[in-house]
């Protein structure tokens, strides 16, 4: 799935005052981007209601609750990139939201792949700082820092 991703899926530079704002932002892009067929920002609220979607690193990975899966029309990740920083849960500060949109299955697949790649710190700090799309993509597809 993250060899999908192109340039436009993901957004650098970004900037909100709190979560609501950056959840706002995910539900505006997948809805505009077709994913799903209806908004939803509060799906995606409630689904951060159940538990928080911070994975640590400064990463977050906003979904829809299993609840909202009948809204889905494709699968889709939206990459959003806040260099200043949101609070996310009283201590965790958010770089890099990651919105998915997925049925169960493929949902699974791709926190899998998400997670094992933004687990390491290196790779999480130099995404949530660069500010070229394209070497961001690069770090993303491969994996691995430029040498």
């Amino acid at each position: 799935m993250i060899d999908n991703i192109t340039l436009d899926n993901l957004h650098i530079g970004c900037k909100a005052s709190n979560k609501a704002e950056v959840i706002a932002m995910i539900g505006a892009e997948c809805k505009a981007k077709g994913y799903v067929n209806q908004e939803c920002v509060h799906f995606l609220l409630e689904r951060e209601h159940q538990v928080s979607t911070f994975l640590g690193n400064g990463i977050t990975l906003p979904h829809l609750p299993k609840s909202a899966t009948d809204i889905i029309l494709k699968t889709g990740i939206e990459i959003f990139q806040f260099p200043d920083g949101v609070i996310w849960d009283r201590s965790n500060v958010m770089f890099i939201a990651i919105g998915v949109i997925a049925k169960e299955k493929e949902h699974i697949d791709v926190l899998k792949e998400i997670a094992s790649i933004f687990s390491d710190e290196l790779i999480a700090n130099a995404l949530s700082l660069i500010s070229d799309k394209n070497d961001f993509l690069k770090i993303l597809q491969h994996n691995a820092l430029p040498h």
